[in-house]
């Protein structure tokens, strides 16, 4: 156990999760009227769910896609087509690869730009150097290679062994194979995964709870085995609590909690305040 955490810090990274997840349970399970909470801050701005499976976007991928195809040799390329994608209209255009058809997925999503209508997720900021357009880019640098490569070369063996199997990949960015990884995680390949409770992808943003949580200053620097070490630390105090949790739940809810707190401290804000919209996935 690392020795210089602050046990109060940890209460208020607990009592942000409890509070944000008894928002949900008050919107979507209650249909109670907003505004759900007495903090302002959760309120006014848009923060994730503590679990990343009640998110809007997730949903969809989980109901039409996931789950329905569960056993199909493509739902793993498929899984990470659609966090590329991340648009749920968009992915129900396309549909489910069963085969792989970049001439059709093109098509798709060029019609919908020619319509003006919305191609992409704002959730995730990426960026990329790949050349050609972003379709393009998506379809032809980033989901066609992997998809030539997938079946043979993916390392299900952990969370960690898969998530290393999509660096080689252009678009495979850390955080974007966390991404995927986090959607295989409920599925046959990794649902008993030896390290559910031990390894996550720490991200800038958790990187920076951390640090508010060890009283370091808010851009300090260490190895990311420490950063790991010091979520399985925080899993651990945390076993207590009402909510169950695990690895990418602490990840996860690190970055939201440093977006409450910089916002809480005068420091900055989340980029988007609260509105209702059909799928509210905000960036991790």
């Amino acid at each position: 156990m690392t020795t210089n955490i602050d046990l109060k810090r940890v209460e208020d990274f607990n009592d942000f999760m409890i509070e944000r997840h008894n928002i949900f349970i008050r919107k979507e399970i209650n249909n109670e009227p907003y505004p759900w909470s007495n903090d302002s801050i959760l309120t006014d701005y848009s923060f994730c769910n503590v679990y990343r499976e009640l998110d809007r976007v997730t949903i969809w991928i989980r109901e039409n896609w996931r789950e329905p195809y569960a056993d199909h040799p493509n739902l793993a390329f498929a899984m990470a087509m659609a966090r590329q994608i991340n648009w749920p209209p968009t992915l129900e255009e396309i549909g489910f690869p069963i085969e792989w058809r970049p001439d059709h997925v093109k098509t798709i999503m060029q019609e919908r730009m020619a319509r003006k209508e919305k191609v992409y997720t704002g959730a995730y900021m990426l960026t990329g150097t790949l050349g050609g357009t972003k379709v393009e880019q998506t379809v032809d640098k980033i989901l066609t290679p992997l998809y030539a490569n997938y079946h043979g070369e993916f390392d299900f063996s952990s969370i960690e062994n898969c998530w290393k199997s999509f660096l080689p990949y252009a678009g495979f960015s850390d955080f974007m194979s966390y991404e995927v990884v986090t959607d295989l995680r409920h599925t046959k390949w990794l649902n008993n995964a030896p390290d559910i409770m031990t390894w996550a992808n720490p991200g800038p943003g958790a990187m920076r709870g951390l640090n508010r949580i060890f009283g370091r200053p808010l851009d300090g620097k260490q190895k990311k085995p420490l950063f790991i070490q010091e979520m399985r630390d925080l899993l651990a105090l945390l076993n207590n609590t009402p909510l169950p949790l695990e690895m990418r739940d602490i990840e996860h809810c690190l970055c939201e909690f440093d977006k409450y707190e910089r916002t809480r401290l005068g420091q900055g804000r989340p980029r988007s305040r609260y509105k209702p919209r059909e799928y509210e996935e905000d960036i991790l």
